[in-house]
């Protein structure tokens, strides 16, 4: 897109935040942040909810316009990975000239992910933007995904046919095509990186490093391997006195990344140990938490007591009055009379075996998050499992008490695209017969399902549990909405939970279906 550089200065001249009569910010438009003109007509039409950009996005989209490396943190659900996306369609495509004369299209974006849903999910919002274009181009000229199914990659094949503007991919899978299929991704085209939940992506523990280095940091060892051969002959240059970034832009990628649990240290172990980031060209971007609402979203710890009841933790406070949290439910009034998914499809052959087998998970647990689910969700929660537990199980033992549960999966192409719908697009049947789903913390982190009211989370999360709390968390709630994230974990563990809870400024409140603490 001509001009794309001018609109880049221009908008940093007009980024400053504008205050209103009564001293709020007021959000600047889209076209003010460098965007296109035929591309915000079709955002708009695309998405009418959004009507302006987030704080985060007003100070990400001009970076990623004018190349800088970035290094972005902000609460989940303010918009950070959406205002990626807005960025980097807007950025100029790479074209270069093959050995007969002609133009041939390159990829001009490596977007790297950490599980499959996710991709599915941006390559969801590309395709209602795309769609909205007029004309409309191809999608897999603008955007495609290479994620492992199975023993496969997914995405392979269209990839050799045809580059698009963005790839979209998970890090083993990126791997794998690197591995054996080079020619079809020609990294040194590529102009810009970003790894998305990079603190999820990247090993800083330097004996697990050495172990196992992972296929994301190997990966970008070899697009930033003159960066990294000019660190360890120590030309690169050091931050001054004040802490500020001296030195000049190089010919490499620009380098963006991201998480919404970015600490201090990390993004220090990134800038000393790592050498990706151009330090001579970088901007640390951090948003204004306005995607998450004091009070939107309630936070409850139920205890699973050995005899089997289940109450809240002590010193559980009292929720606010049901007035105030209609914000909770997302209601759907048009329904399809009819309901086609069907409850068999949780892997029918592994009934008998779970059937005779003994559960790895708490019964009285299990039966507390069906309790809850049907007292309390109105059309589509989540229950989130440990990452080495059987999803299909819980699904099973969730079926066996009634609840309408099914493991998340967004290739499943109907049902993805209903989950990732706007509030309002209709899941069907869902408000006639809500539907739990189930997954594990690592394959939720950054998804965005605007019908979601309810998280469940079953245990204390693993690894740094403060952390993992708030992805999981993070997934109601999003832009403003309502939510509510219900922890269950066994009578010994609550003390931890808590302290957990309280690590993301939260207090868990009465979940007013269960007992008191006594």
């Amino acid at each position: 897109m001509s001009g794309m550089y001018e609109k880049y200065a221009e908008a940093m001249a007009k980024r400053k935040p504008v205050e209103g009569t009564n001293g709020e910010r007021v959000a600047l438009s889209f076209p003010a942040l460098g965007l296109d003109d035929r591309f915000v007509k079709a955002l708009q039409r695309a998405f009418p909810e959004v009507e302006k950009p987030t704080a985060v996005q007003e100070k990400v989209i001009p970076e990623i316009l004018g190349g800088k490396d970035i290094l972005l943190k902000d609460l989940t659900g303010s918009g950070k990975s959406f205002g990626l996306v807005l960025g980097l369609l807007n950025k100029p495509r790479m074209i270069i000239h093959d050995e007969k004369g002609g133009r041939k299209r390159v990829i001009t974006t490596l977007f790297i992910v950490p599980h499959r849903d996710l991709a599915l999910q941006l390559l969801r919002w590309i395709e209602r933007v795309t769609d909205a274009l007029r004309p409309s181009p191809p999608l897999r000229s603008i955007a495609q995904v290479l994620v492992r199914v199975g023993g496969g990659t997914r995405g392979l094949e269209e990839l050799k046919e045809t580059a698009p503007h963005i790839l979209i991919c998970t890090p083993q899978a990126l791997m794998d095509v690197y591995e054996r299929e080079r020619e079809a991704l020609r990294l040194e085209t590529v102009r810009t990186v970003v790894v998305d939940e990079v603190d999820c992506l990247i090993e800083s523990d330097p004996r697990k490093v050495q172990k196992h280095a992972g296929a994301t940091r190997t990966i970008l060892d070899v697009i930033y391997a003159k960066r990294l051969r000019a660190a360890t002959q120590h030309e690169e240059e050091d931050e001054d006195e004040d802490g500020e970034i001296d030195g000049a832009p190089d010919d490499l990628p620009q380098l963006i990344m991201t998480s919404a649990t970015l600490t201090v240290r990390f993004r220090d172990y990134l800038l000393r140990e790592c050498h990706w980031l151009n330090r001579g060209n970088l901007v640390k971007v951090r948003g204004d938490g306005e995607g998450d609402e004091a009070g939107r979203v309630l936070h409850s710890l139920l205890v699973v007591r050995p005899d089997g009841t289940v109450v809240n933790a002590e010193g559980a406070r009292e929720p606010p009055p049901r007035a105030a949290r209609e914000t909770l439910a997302v209601e759907d009034e048009r329904q399809d009379p009819d309901d086609h998914e069907s409850k068999s499809d949780s892997c029918p052959d592994r009934r008998v075996e779970y059937a005779r087998t003994q559960s790895p998970f708490n019964p009285h647990a299990v039966e507390a998050i069906a309790t809850a689910f049907a007292l309390d969700v109105p059309q589509i929660a989540l229950v989130v499992v440990g990452s080495s537990a059987p999803v299909q199980r819980m699904v099973y033992e969730l079926r066996q008490l009634g609840v309408n549960a099914e493991a998340l999966d967004l290739l499943v192409e109907r049902r993805g695209r209903a989950y990732l719908a706007q509030a309002g697009s209709g899941v069907e049947g869902v408000a006639r017969n809500p539907r739990l789903l189930v997954a594990t913390a690592a394959t939720v982190r950054g998804l965005d399902m605007p019908q979601l009211s309810h998280v469940f989370l079953l245990g204390v999360p693993e690894g740094r549990a403060v952390e993992g709390y708030r992805h999981i968390a993070g997934r109601v709630g999003r832009f403003g909405r309502g939510g509510r994230v219900v922890s269950v974990v066994a009578e010994g563990e609550d003390g931890r939970m808590s302290r957990v809870i309280n690590g993301v400024g939260e207090t868990p409140v009465v979940f007013e279906h269960f007992d008191y603490y006594y």
